[in-house]
């Protein structure tokens, strides 16, 4: 398997996260579960297509799920991938976030014919530097013609989220507002799709996961702020379908897919 990654533009800091351009073969179709993630995925496919949770797809964009999904290419594979924070999902594709909540969508039914010209421009493209470059331009152009976001207040609690590794306590966040725990989830999850509690969870596992392989799970645990290791993998097993030694070391991951 190819694999090359690369950091957006900084001006896309805190909308879009890192691009990886992957491409592969195997000997017959592989199927496989991805781990959810915190933020919504858009794969931009160049070769024959995915399926996903049963359902085939070209290019797509995968909401927040919170358990793992099934993807299955043909043989070979091809594309580029990046993950887009929640609260810039309206900006990009036109929809809150909280519409694509565990599901999995057509690039095409978000950006209509345009979808079919980011696919060209990336694939004309004659390497992974040019396609990133291609995205810079793309998602900037998207982000600047966007209005203001309804919900500023609510993005930035999101950040703050992701900034802590999803270890800022739900309580915490509501009184850097000067809300209520209530006030604050019933909003957030109205705006986001998920309420801060599970949000805090997708984003601690992500987090550590990431880690696999570089420390001791009993350390691992400790820093990313579970009580334990058996907490750890009990939130593992929970949203990944997986205990943390069933995944090799992640510091430098695979795309996931959906």
């Amino acid at each position: 398997m190819r694999l090359d990654a690369a950091s957006p533009d900084r001006r896309l800091t805190d909308a879009v996260s890192r691009y990886v351009d992957f491409s592969g073969r195997s000997d017959a179709p592989e199927e496989m579960l991805e781990a959810p993630g915190h933020a919504v995925t858009v794969l931009i496919d160049l070769d024959r297509g995915w399926t996903v949770e049963g359902e085939r797809h070209r290019s797509f964009v995968g909401g927040l799920y919170a358990r793992p999904v099934r993807v299955r290419h043909e043989g070979s594979f091809r594309g580029v991938q990046f993950d887009v924070e929640p609260p810039a999902v309206r900006a990009i594709f036109g929809v809150p976030a909280r519409e694509l909540l565990q599901t999995t969508v057509g690039l095409d039914q978000l950006l209509g014919p345009d979808a079919e010209r980011w696919v060209q421009r990336l694939h004309d493209a004659p390497d992974a530097v040019a396609r990133f470059a291609v995205l810079d331009a793309l998602l900037m152009r998207r982000m600047a013609d966007a209005p203001p976001s309804r919900h500023p207040d609510f993005d930035r609690a999101w950040s703050l989220l992701v900034a802590s590794g999803g270890t800022l306590r739900v309580d915490a966040l509501a009184e850097a507002f000067g809300a209520s725990r209530r006030t604050l989830t019933t909003r957030f999850s109205d705006h986001l799709g998920i309420a801060p509690k599970l949000a805090a969870r997708l984003v601690r596992v992500e987090a550590a996961r990431r880690r696999i392989g570089t420390v001791p799970l009993v350390r691992l645990a400790a820093e990313h702020g579970f009580a334990d290791q058996a907490h750890m993998t009990r939130e593992f097993r929970a949203l990944t379908g997986r205990a943390p030694t069933d995944f090799p070391n992640l510091q430098d991951p695979p795309p996931a897919t959906a």
